[in-house]
């Protein structure tokens, strides 16, 4: 048993990676089930077997994705600031390299992925917000934190939108900012706290260059 469980673990792996390296080649929509078992020699069963679709697959990438940029800046324990903090340099991390190219853009927001996302991620969205208030010490029911995640994951989706219509208006460095200024009005931050951790914020991004995934490594 253990090593069939190995082997299940090992083809996981496979899949995630040579579905990496095709989104990146061939774009959301061109990458395909029949693809990824076509280069692994599997059957599309044995991928359907981990990942219901491929939008989970996207999906457990960039949750590596931010795993790893937490680990980044778990490494400097001296420049933490608090939870806060943390997720405002993940952020500002995370779309430079997301919006550095259309294609990239095109994996994180293609529209079946953004509606899977409003779905799937309430849960971690909400322990994003459950995990700042335990540092800030400040009360949040169930029900606060479902409908702050709604909020959240609503207002990505309109930044975007805005994004796309005039990227001249709201460069990349402001949609950073403002993403992570309305985290800190959701969190019920006080303005003084939300203007310290964002500016300490991009001073780490600017000093501590990012670790690089394939995923944000596609060219336009």
């Amino acid at each position: 048993m253990p090593a069939v469980n190995e082997q299940k673990k090992n083809l996981k792996e496979e899949i995630l990676r040579v579905a990496e390296t095709m989104f990146c080649q061939y774009g959301y929509d061109a990458t395909t089930f029949q693809k990824i078992a076509d280069e692994l020699h599997i059957t599309k069963g044995s991928i359907t077997y981990h990942f219901k679709n491929k939008h989970f697959i996207m999906g457990t990438l960039f949750n590596e994705y931010f795993a790893l940029l937490r680990a980044h800046i778990d490494k400097y324990p001296d420049a933490y600031r608090d939870a806060y903090w943390r997720y405002s340099v993940m952020y500002i991390y995370a779309y430079r390299g997301i919006m550095a190219s259309p294609r990239t853009r095109g994996l994180f927001y293609h529209k079946n992925q953004m509606s899977l996302w409003e779905i799937t991620e309430v849960t971690t969205v909400e322990n994003i917000y459950r995990e700042i208030a335990r540092d800030f010490h400040k009360e949040f029911t169930d029900e606060d934190l479902r409908i702050t995640a709604y909020l959240d994951l609503g207002a990505r989706r309109r930044m975007y939108r805005e994004y796309l219509t005039d990227s001249s208006f709201l460069p990349i460095d402001r949609y950073c900012y403002y993403h992570v200024y309305h985290m800190g009005l959701l969190a019920r931050l006080d303005e003084a706290t939300i203007a310290r951790d964002i500016k300490e914020a991009f001073a780490f991004a600017d000093l501590h260059t990012p670790p690089t995934v394939p995923i944000l490594c596609a060219q336009s």
